[in-house]
């Protein structure tokens, strides 16, 4: 069945089939607007950071399925719920709301939605899932009468491209672009106190436990153990994840016959000092921008997970961490993938990874491996957002036609 005929039967199908009652919409506002669609909820911090990047230039009407939990906030987007592809419900949504585009962010497609939008289409970070439509899949030449209604499609990587032509998608509305991140918080520092804890160690070379549970405290101390043989002078900042746990820690500490500095009790990391005991977890953005070279943790096996490791990347740090990714697993592992980060799963990998990353050239080659994913979302978003408002130029001249689907949908659907 050629891709035209599987779409206009699935969407006289979807048309004749029972569909709930349409749900009341809020106004629609005056001016331009966007309509973004994602499926996973996992892509909408960052497609909310792109609808605060665009206000006020367009509305934003961000939407997700039903199952899917709404944030609390949605910032500059209006945040609904999608309509079913069954019955009327599609065409009352969009009659209502009347999207001047259209950005779908994933791979999974849902054609009864796609067809019916009669403005542009554009698809970001698309085709990362081998099933490129999210309904539909059993349907034989569907996903070919769907993928060629995108007017542009942004993808990270070439499978995801080859995935899209296969389901033609003209190659010159293909382009390779990196994931769709929204942006890494810039943690905070004090900056009078970064330049004199920095005078304070001088050149001793330096590493971080950041956001360090008690339970991996006994891995902490033995990779500690390892790696100084080889750094006599080696300090260890120690941020632990829970402010109540850091008596606790410094205790172990000082059982373990490890020369400690206290923050919270005015102490100084001295030439003498072996470990420097944070108070919390609130100031990593200065320990990151004082040690080149951090574990995160809670990532050990049986650990919690961590914390958001795009956060300490961006602040040009190397990176360690456990095999307990989630829920960062994504991450992490583009972290990996370019040299950036390490995986240990003990004290004792820990230990070496440390001792092997005390090098300059080292630590600052992965570094900037990691500044560079880091931050590749924020050059992303802005390349979707200029495409969006060209998109938009280029459908509002004066004397344009307006946009119509390549099929249409059927009567009443």
């Amino acid at each position: 069945m050629s891709g035209s005929l599987a779409l206009g039967a699935y969407l006289a199908l979807s048309a004749l089939a029972a569909g709930g009652r349409p749900e009341a919409e809020p106004e629609r506002p005056e001016g331009p607007l966007l309509w973004i669609h994602t499926e996973e909820a996992a892509r909408l911090p960052a497609l909310l950071a792109l609808a605060e990047r665009l206000e006020p230039e367009m509305a934003v009407l961000a939407t997700i399925p039903p199952g899917i939990e709404m944030p609390a906030s949605s910032g500059a987007a209006i945040l609904r719920p999608a309509p079913p592809e069954r019955g009327g419900t599609a065409k009352a949504f969009l009659d209502h709301w009347r999207p001047d585009l259209l950005l779908w962010a994933g791979g999974s497609l849902r054609p009864g939605l796609i067809a019916r939008m009669s403005g542009p289409r554009l698809l970001v970070d698309g085709a990362p899932q081998p099933r490129l439509l999210a309904s539909g899949a059993g349907w034989p030449g569907l996903a070919r009468g769907v993928a060629p209604l995108f007017d542009r499609a942004l993808v990270s990587g070439d499978t995801a491209a080859e995935r899209l032509a296969r389901a033609g998608l003209p190659g010159e509305r293909i382009e390779l672009a990196g994931p769709l991140d929204a942006p890494a918080p810039v943690l905070p520092c004090n900056e009078r106190e970064r330049r004199d804890l920095a005078q304070t160690i001088g050149a001793r070379p330096v590493w971080l436990a950041g956001d360090l549970p008690l339970a991996e405290l006994p891995a902490v101390i033995a990779a500690y153990r390892l790696a100084s043989r080889s750094a006599h002078r080696l300090l260890l900042i120690l941020a632990p994840r829970l402010s109540e746990e850091a008596e606790a820690l410094g205790r172990a500490l000082a059982e373990a016959g490890l020369r400690v500095a206290d923050r919270a009790e005015g102490e100084e990391p001295e030439e003498a000092t072996q470990v420097f005991l944070a108070d919390g977890p609130a100031e990593m953005g200065l320990w990151l921008r004082l040690a080149p070279l951090a574990y995160l943790g809670g990532t050990l096996p049986g650990g919690p997970g961590g914390r958001a490791p795009f956060e300490a990347a961006a602040l040009g740090a190397a990176l360690l961490h456990g095999p307990e990714t989630a829920p960062h697993g994504e991450s992490w592992e583009r972290l990996d993938t370019a040299g950036a980060a390490r995986v240990v799963r003990n004290g004792v990998e820990l230990g070496r990874a440390v001792e092997g990353l005390l090098a300059p050239d080292r630590v600052a080659a992965m570094a900037h491996a990691g500044w560079d994913v880091a931050t590749q979302g924020a050059e992303v978003a802005n390349r979707v957002a200029d495409l969006i408002r060209e998109t938009l130029a280029r459908a509002r001249q004066p004397g344009r036609a307006a946009p119509t689907p390549r099929l249409a949908a059927p009567a009443g659907a």
